[in-house]
């Protein structure tokens, strides 16, 4: 060991330390943003959660909204899958839910450089972390605004047309899914940056796709239980809900400098809800969804994360007797 080298023992508690404070910082920006987004709201939500009626209402809406998010997960996830190397679900759901608070803080970058860290962790490169964070904001994106063709017309009068061209774009993936990431290779180009050296495969871009859209149906449930709640009629206001939700989401989440697009969304889904309800009523259902939702994906993200860092089980089938007899495989492994 030369004078000027560090002893490994010294490094590595550098590097904990350091990740710590990281860490650290990054959860009190999240708890700032949620501060910011909700401090002026929880008085008119609490009237609200306080009426006898209200609550199965507010149940359900949590629970779609929950299950869309655990749902999105899998769009994520069929993205990394293919890649090398291969990842468990818990590994999986420790990466995305932990850069999924990130969107919490203004900036896209939060939630990009938490996956580039757990990524890297987890023994992916930047490049191929970056290329599926950009990979699953198109595909959320597209889905989105594909399913805001159900409510488009009726929100954008005769401008409604343009929401068939992300329509178009979803079915000319599903067909053709290499040609996502020859745009995003393009795009790499033209802003000149490294374009990613490895992306998702065929097969899991068509599944992030089908699997973002179910996330998109189930997650706009919430915004419907909540519209029925203040009076909306069930039938006529299913499709301009879960299309409103999906649309002002995605067109929410452009808006880089606002944390999970708050105020801009809401003002979309109160244009939207107001062909179903009075524009006081449209305004308490965008707030009440925001609470909502910002609570389901605080607990949900949490409580998987928590989860997450719980030991593995020890598995105790396995005679030692029976493992020393299966030889170890190195290309069989490496095939897994």
């Amino acid at each position: 060991m030369t004078a000027t080298e560090t002893p490994p023992g010294i490094r590595a508690p550098e590097r904990g330390i350091r990740r710590n404070v990281l860490s650290g910082a990054f959860f009190l920006a999240v708890l700032a943003g949620l501060w910011l987004s909700l401090h002026d709201r929880i008085g008119a939500f609490a009237d609200l959660a306080l009426r006898p009626r209200s609550l199965p209402y507010l149940v359900a809406a949590f629970a779609a909204n929950a299950v869309g998010m655990l749902i999105s997960l899998m769009t994520w996830r069929s993205l990394l899958v293919g890649l090398r190397p291969v990842v468990d679900l818990r590994v999986a759901a420790r990466i995305y839910f932990t850069s999924f608070l990130g969107k919490f803080v203004p900036g896209r970058v939060w939630g990009l450089l938490a996956q580039l860290r757990l990524g890297k962790e987890a023994g992916f490169s930047a490049s191929a972390m970056s290329g599926v964070f950009l990979l699953n904001l198109a595909v959320g994106t597209l889905t989105g605004l594909a399913l805001g063709l159900v409510c488009g017309p009726g929100l954008l009068g005769g401008q409604g047309w343009l929401l068939l061209l992300p329509a178009c774009a979803v079915g000319v993936l599903l067909v053709r899914p290499e040609l996502l990431t020859s745009m995003l290779r393009v795009a790499a180009r033209l802003v000149r940056r490294n374009a990613p050296t490895s992306t998702a495969t065929a097969a899991g871009m068509r599944r992030s796709m089908v699997a973002a859209t179910v996330s998109w149906l189930v997650s706009g449930l919430h915004l419907w239980s909540l519209a029925v709640l203040f009076g909306a009629d069930p039938l006529r206001s299913l499709p301009l809900c879960v299309g409103g939700f999906a649309m002002a989401t995605a067109i929410s989440s452009l808006a880089v400098v606002l944390p999970d697009g708050w105020g801009a969304r809401e003002a979309i889904l109160m244009v939207v809800l107001s062909s179903v309800l009075p524009w006081s009523a449209a305004g308490a259902v965008a707030v009440a969804s925001r609470i909502i939702c910002t609570a389901s994906e605080v607990i949900v993200a949490g409580g998987v994360l928590l989860l997450a860092r719980r030991p593995r089980p020890t598995r105790t089938h396995d005679s030692p007797s029976r493992t020393a007899s299966v030889p170890h495989d190195d290309s069989r492994t490496a095939k897994s």
